[in-house]
Parts: structure tokens; C-alpha cells; sequence
């Protein structure tokens, strides 16, 4: 079954990063996944790379990646805001 299908069952703060040219993870069913986690009220912040596909080729899209990804963890694991 589609981990869309369990988005009601999330209950702590996702993060979510998409290639928009992914291929094996479509972006429509990133969106459709961040949507059944919001409808939870579970914080989630998606961000999209419109020039990436599976994986992160660029090194500006990397450090921009991995510092949202920092940023999140801070906010959600040290309570930084």
C-alpha cells in the first residue's frame, strides 16, 4: 500500500525534499503525501527542486538541501525557531 494511504498515522514533523524531475518519486505523489500529513495538522515543510530528479546533483541544490535540513532539525529537535 502507498505511503499516502498511512499519512493520517503521521504524527511528528516531516520534511520533505522532491526533484521535480524525479522519475521514481513522482512529484505528484510528494504533493499528495504532504497533503494527507497537513490534513493531520502535523507540521510539514516540503521543498521542491524544479531542476533535479532522484537525488541531488547540484551542488547548489545540495547546499541549500542539507541546510534546510539543519534548519529543520534545529527547529524540531533543539526548538530553535
Amino acid at each position: 500500500m502507498p505511503p499516502v494511504f498511512h499519512g493520517d498515522k503521521v504524527k511528528q514533523p516531516v520534511m520533505v525534499l522532491q526533484g521535480a524531475n524525479d522519475l521514481r518519486v513522482l512529484q505528484v505523489e510528494s504533493d499528495d503525501m504532504v497533503e494527507a500529513v497537513r490534513a493531520n495538522d502535523v507540521p510539514v515543510e516540503y521543498v521542491i527542486f524544479p531542476d533535479e530528479g532522484h537525488g541531488f546533483l547540484k551542488k547548489e541544490n545540495q547546499i541549500n538541501g542539507y541546510g534546510q535540513i539543519l534548519e529543520f532539525l534545529n527547529k524540531y529537535l533543539k526548538g530553535d525557531s
